[in-house]
C-alpha cells in the first residue's frame, strides 16, 4: 500500500523500504490535508547509516537532517520523519 510518492532521484522506495521484517513494532503515521492515517506494523527501522546510504546523504552524529529532491528527511535512532513538498508527512517510530 504505497501512500507516499518518492522523488525521482530515489526510485522504487516506499514505506517498507525503511523497515526490516523482524519481531519489533512500529507506529506509522501519515498526515495529509488535515487527515491522519495511523497504524502499527511488525518490524523495525533500518539503521540511520543504512537509510542515509539508500538516500545518498550523509549521517552526522547518528542522525539525518537533509532534503532529498524536495523531501525533508529527519531521522534519529528509532524515529524517521519525511515531509513532502505537497505538505504530506510520514512518521515511523519504534513503539
Amino acid at each position: 500500500m504505497p501512500c507516499i510518492h518518492p522523488p525521482d532521484k530515489v526510485e522504487n522506495i516506499n514505506e517498507e523500504s525503511f523497515m526490516r521484517k523482524d519481531g519489533g513494532s512500529l507506529k506509522v503515521r501519515i498526515e495529509n490535508e488535515g487527515e491522519t492515517l495511523e497504524t502499527t506494523m511488525t518490524g523495525s527501522l533500518k539503521s540511520v547509516e543504512e537509510i542515509a546510504e539508500m538516500l545518498g546523504v550523509e549521517a552526522e552524529n547518528g542522525s539525518i537532517k537533509a532534503v532529498v529532491d524536495g523531501v525533508k528527511v529527519r531521522m534519529e535512532r528509532g524515529r524517521l520523519e519525511l515531509e513532502f513538498e505537497n505538505g504530506e508527512r510520514m512518521k515511523i517510530e519504534k513503539t
